[in-house]
């Protein structure tokens, strides 16, 4: 059985929880967080590790030992699942496996949402195997390393895949009241889910995934993609906003995790109460960064109100970029978040390996000493 080759109490890991802690509460003079995520490890796909939870355990502890060995701010953790579909399997779509897992629309017909009744949550398979893997990892692991919570997906998301995008989309303006009752009871079972499943761990580590996290109860992660990006400001604060602040409400706190451009959905992100940081990948290829702190943008609102988890992916370095992470960083990410303004709340995941850095700690080590020069 694998096991973990690290001291989970260590002053390496405490240094980094107390750094991500007072970046998360925007401490002023707080040190900022480096983090590395993407570290070598055992893996398998998705399917596999809900198939074989002995799989799960392997490549889950495999990515622990290996957080816990380079000198960088994101603690060691058991992984859990990826939230994508859970919700909207209960509400009756079809998984579609593959090395990944989606959904197919549980219905096809917008009207069809009132027959709709979702499945208990132990009862929802995959939930169940969720609530399986916390306590078989728990047994054997032990619960000194905090267990990654698992994401929630925003209600609005969830009925995208429940009735499909294009029939959500028209039905906002067609059949709103629809689209109202649907968002209803996915907020009202995914606050249920949330809530029984962060009562099964022991030691949860919060936000959870997509985010570095800690021991401490900071909030959850709100994996909120389609409607930030897909809708406009109105459509937004009428079909999405006010579901996302009664989960925000739930749990005291929330972070939203979105991939793409959501410039436009900012303002309304600091109206959910509760709000405690946000994730941007940004670079020309997904979010654009304002050219300085001054500039009248929504990314400059929000940085001076919640802390902001910056990270970059291939998507991000876009054409200018590609295969050039120290170049993307030196000339566009570091200068733009530093220009004109102060850092507090920022969390920043390395540059990646590529160019001269040929290992993760290479690349923690130089995007430290960027950001303190």
């Amino acid at each position: 059985m694998p096991s973990l080759a690290f001291n989970p109490h260590s002053e390496q890991i405490r240094t980094a929880s107390r750094r991500l802690l007072q970046a998360y509460s925007r401490t002023p003079g707080h040190q900022i967080p480096i983090v590395a995520p993407s570290v070598p490890h055992v893996e398998y796909s998705e399917a596999e590790k809900i198939d074989d939870l002995d799989k799960m355990l392997e490549a889950s502890v495999s990515w622990a030992n290996a957080l816990a060995v380079i000198d960088n701010d994101w603690p060691p953790m058991i992984n859990t699942y990826c939230g994508v579909v859970h919700v909207a399997e209960a509400f009756g779509c079809k998984i579609i496996r593959g090395d990944s897992l989606w959904t197919e629309p549980a219905v096809g017909d917008i009207s069809e949402v009132w027959s709709l009744k979702p499945l208990p949550v132990e009862e929802s398979p995959l939930i169940r195997r969720l609530f399986e893997w916390v306590d078989y990892a728990q047994r054997k692991a032990g619960t000194d390393v905090p267990i990654w919570t698992m994401d929630v997906q925003s209600p609005f998301s969830v009925a995208g895949q429940v009735v499909g995008g294009t029939e959500l989309f028209t039905a906002c303006i067609t059949h709103p009241k629809e689209v109202h009752h649907l968002c209803r009871m996915i907020t009202d079972f995914s606050i249920e889910m949330m809530r029984k499943h962060t009562e099964r761990m022991e030691n949860p580590g919060f936000p959870g995934r997509n985010f570095p996290s800690i021991p401490e109860d900071i909030g959850i992660c709100l994996a909120d993609d389609t409607p930030l990006v897909m809708l406009g400001p109105d459509m937004y604060g009428e079909f999405a906003l006010p579901y996302n602040a009664e989960i925000a409400k739930a749990f005291g706190r929330v972070h939203i995790h979105s991939c793409g451009n959501y410039a436009h959905n900012l303002d309304n992100l600091l109206r959910i109460p509760g709000i405690r940081s946000i994730q941007a990948h940004a670079g020309p290829g997904e979010f654009p960064l304002p050219a300085s702190a001054k500039e009248d943008h929504p990314f400059n609102r929000a940085r001076k109100r919640v802390a902001y988890f910056i990270d970059a992916n291939d998507v991000t370095l876009g054409d200018e970029y590609r295969n050039r992470p120290k170049d993307h960083y030196e000339e566009y990410v570091l200068p733009r978040l530093k220009a004109g303004g102060e850092l507090k709340g920022l969390i920043l995941q390395s540059c990646g390996v590529g160019q001269d850095l040929s290992t993760p700690s290479d690349a923690v080590r130089w995007t430290r000493h960027c950001v303190r020069v």
